[in-house]
């Protein structure tokens, strides 16, 4: 028979066989106390104890700790994002920026551009027509040379009156041989004095321009200026002198 035996020093308990008998010598396998066991009448029997399972506290830990890291990493990978997505968003805003920026300064340039060319044509144009006023001072100052204070006849240098200026100093019917042409000419063109000296003037001879198609011509002796005035029209690229007053 066995019997559970509690030892009286270190309180551990132990079984032993027993043969049906009142008393039993034994020693405790534990701290090695001999005993003196009286032994019951009947004997009970030795219940195999079960072992209630006992948590795993490191499946726990393992578990938390998994757990743990997976919202890390999801907050890793939130935080990942949302500064991506931040950073790309900057990325863009500068990028529109630098586009508008550059944008602006292409209007800019190109708006300087044709200020630029503007003002060169403008000033090119000024320069062909202040180029073309100085030919025709020239024209005008030697035909004044040539035809009205050197010349006593005329009528080579009609060529360059406008049928219009023609008719209007010689009159309707200019080719009518009882027509005094110098006369007409010189009221046309010359002086008031009554002897012109032809060296005076040519030394004093003045061409600047006037408004439009006019030219101002000065004359000058004796300290006395008269000015006619002169215009001029070109015809089929020629230049020709259309009025005079």
């Amino acid at each position: 028979m066995q019997y559970h035996v509690t030892c009286t020093k270190c309180k551990r308990m132990f079984t032993i066989t027993a043969d049906a008998s009142d008393r039993m010598h034994c020693t405790c396998p534990y701290c090695g106390q001999s005993l003196m066991v009286n032994l019951p009448t009947m004997a009970e029997p030795v219940r195999s104890s079960v072992q209630q399972p006992i948590p795993d506290n490191n499946d726990n830990k393992g578990n938390n700790a998994g757990m743990k890291i997976l919202i890390t990493v999801l907050i890793v990978l939130l935080v990942g994002g949302i500064a991506a997505f931040a950073f790309i968003e900057w990325q863009n805003q500068q990028e529109a920026a630098r586009l508008e920026e550059k944008a602006q300064r292409e209007a800019h340039a190109d708006s300087l551009m044709q200020v630029r060319a503007q003002q060169e044509a403008q000033a090119a144009d000024a320069q062909r027509k202040d180029a073309q006023r100085q030919s025709i001072c020239k024209f005008v100052k030697s035909f004044y040379q040539k035809a009205v204070l050197e010349a006593d006849d005329p009528t080579f240098y009609e060529r360059y009156l406008t049928p219009y200026c023609r008719q209007m100093i010689f009159g309707v019917d200019a080719d009518n041989n009882d027509v005094d042409k110098w006369s007409a000419w010189w009221g046309a063109f010359g002086t008031t004095a009554d002897r012109p000296d032809y060296e005076a003037l040519q030394r004093n001879l003045n061409v600047t321009p006037g408004e439009g198609n006019w030219y101002n011509v000065r004359l000058t002796q004796d300290g006395t200026t008269e000015y006619r005035q002169i215009k001029v029209s070109t015809v089929d690229g020629h230049v020709l002198i259309d009025d005079v007053r």
